[in-house]
């Protein structure tokens, strides 16, 4: 082995820590002389063995993507001949996606542990030849026709095809597996790169493949070591989107979705120079616009809403009969939410989407990167941004949404659906009042609605859009965003006042699809936007004490706004709303 000028020792502490003192240990002798650099990348908290079907993944990822950009990152570009070392015990999709990290180098000296005598090893010293392997399924190059690809990766354990069919039934069907799979099956480097090529050859053939196939199912059977190199062979720039999976025998399904490699990297994804730029500065905005604008306005909020209901304040001539129940009623004033004395983090840049602490706003880079992208215009942005705060400042104020309260919360989805609407409605009022005060005297109330909602809409949509379309969303989700878009149909055409518009809102609506297969995963509910029931598309929605239910026809598509959700694009459901509400 050719002696490196120095090392950089990785530590992959997942469901168990790795000591410094075992890692140097199982070194080669010529290493220990080396220079090294030890860098431990630990969790917030050790993940439970017993609990990895129902893991959401994506928090732990974001952590490694944070040291890996603080603490790896710079030392590669420092130290380019140093050699990576790497000891893992982790699960096996949060491998895959920190490997992935390193697609930019290639000197690595793996380690395995072994599963009978616990010892750290990277070569047995057996032959490799003894336990050939297996790649069956490949398509042709030039084969047409696939919409699902999916490869199985036996090396720990066989896979059974019945239980990725239960999953893709009409997929392409990938085998790549040892003669004699084994949990120590992988004995020397030779075997590790032989496994780790073979399955990059897939990824090229699949990613190349005529049918655009856009993402590659795989079901691995791999140890950490196995994961980590794999996720090293996953290229940005030539290799189609990764789905990884999560085992469980005693679960039906046996699999589920982990984390999707690539589309879910959110702060550390092709950002580059451009568009750190675009971040920073709309992160300073949006700063200046809560501290020096919002909190400015807050004084003359209460001076109007004191002693009053909170939507007096705002629309002092409001019909008295409009918003007179409770639940509009009991709600604060702008005035009285946190945000009088709130700022933005300036420094932290990754965090799952957000959170508030201590006065603080912390949003990741992602938030304002798909901001940027969805909305064009400045002033649409900072729009955004208030309706954001506006609608958050009732949730931590009014509802008691707070770190802990939020925990699993997505396990009440007729619940959040009807907080969420009661802060959107909160927020658009809230904005009407401000926009009149700080910018400019609202002419068209009708065009100034319409323009809110279709901002606030694409501000929902940029927690949902991670560069992919979408093959399931949350129904929660998807509930308001019908809701929204019928609302805007119906301020469209029967909107012709304030109070008529605020009469509207007033009104949450009852919408559902049906004709869409669900699932329920970590206490879940979700709609497969590819896969029907045997039933057609229908649209139902309980308005003014009356049941309106409309099935897919040339008036009004459903299918058009299933592929609208696909997509993320707004207009397309937007035109079925407007059918359905010149229907009832």
């Amino acid at each position: 082995m050719e002696i490196p000028k120095g090392i950089l020792l990785v530590l992959h502490n997942g469901f168990a820590k790795i000591t410094v003192t075992e890692a140097l240990s199982a070194l080669p002798s010529t290493f220990h002389s080396l220079d090294r650099e030890i860098v431990e990348v630990s969790y917030s908290h050790l993940i439970d063995l017993s609990k990895l079907y129902d893991t959401g993944y994506e928090q732990f990822a974001l952590e490694h993507r944070r040291i890996f950009a603080n603490k790896i990152a710079p030392h590669l570009t420092n130290h380019p001949d140093y050699k990576t070392v790497y000891f893992g015990l982790a699960p096996i999709p949060l491998c895959i996606d920190f490997g992935h990290l390193f697609h930019n180098h290639r000197d690595f000296l793996i380690f395995h542990k072994h599963h009978v005598t616990k010892e750290w090893y990277i070569d047995l010293g057996a032959t490799d030849n003894l336990n050939p392997i297996n790649i069956t399924g490949i398509p042709d190059i030039n084969q047409k026709g696939i919409s699902n690809a999916l490869i199985r990766l036996g090396i720990s354990h066989p896979i059974n095809p019945e239980d990725t069919f239960e999953i893709l039934p009409n997929a392409a069907e990938i085998d790549i597996a040892l003669e004699n799979p084994d949990e120590d099956a992988i004995t020397t480097p030779n075997s590790l790169v032989e496994v780790g090529m073979a399955v990059k050859e897939a990824f090229d053939q699949l990613s190349n493949n005529r049918s655009n196939i856009n993402r590659i199912h795989l079901f691995a059977s791999i140890g950490c070591g196995m994961a980590f190199t794999i996720g090293t062979k996953i290229s940005p720039n030539i290799h189609s989107y990764i789905q990884t999976y999560q085992y469980s025998r005693t679960r039906d399904p046996k699999y589920t979705k982990a984390l999707l490699i690539k589309s879910q990297l959110r702060t550390e994804r092709k950002i580059g120079e451009t568009e750190r730029e675009i971040i920073d500065r709309l992160r300073l905005i949006s700063n200046e616009e809560l501290v020096n604008k919002i909190h400015k306005y807050m004084d003359h909020n209460e001076n109007m809403s004191r002693n009053r209901i909170w939507y007096q304040g705002i629309i002092p001539r409001l019909k008295p009969e409009i918003m007179s129940e409770d639940f509009w009623k009991d709600l604060p004033a702008l005035y009285e939410t946190s945000l009088k004395n709130d700022s933005f983090d300036l420094e932290t840049k990754t965090v799952d989407g957000f959170y508030w602490s201590k006065n603080k706003w912390v949003i990741d880079d992602g938030f304002y990167l798909s901001i940027h992208n969805r909305i064009e215009s400045e002033g649409d942005i900072l729009q955004a941004i208030r309706l954001f705060l506006f609608h958050e400042a009732l949730h931590y104020k009014k509802h008691k949404l707070n770190s802990y309260t939020v925990i699993e919360i997505g396990s009440f989805p007729k619940v959040l659906e009807t907080a969420d609407y009661q802060a959107d409605v909160y927020a658009i009022i809230n904005e009407y009042g401000y926009y009149a005060q700080m910018i400019k005297e609202v002419n068209n109330t009708k065009d100034f609605f319409l323009n809110a909602i279709k901002v606030a809409t694409e501000t929902m949509w940029s927690f949902d859009d991670c560069g992919v379309e979408l093959e399931e969303i949350q129904i929660r989700r998807l509930n308001r965003y019908m809701i929204w878009y019928w609302q805007f149909a119906r301020i469209e055409q029967e909107g012709n006042d304030l109070n008529s518009i605020i009469s509207i809102l007033e009104e949450k609506p009852v919408i559902e699809i049906n004709g869409l297969r669900t699932k329920e995963e970590n206490n879940r509910f979700f709609y497969l936007l590819e896969r029907r029931k045997d039933s057609p598309l229908e649209l139902a929605i309980f308005h003014k004490n009356e049941l309106l239910r409309n099935g897919s026809a040339l008036n009004m598509p459903i299918e058009n706004l299933v592929n609208g959700v696909k997509s993320m694009n707004g207009e397309m459901i937007l035109d079925v709303m407007r059918s359905f509400v010149s229907q009832k």
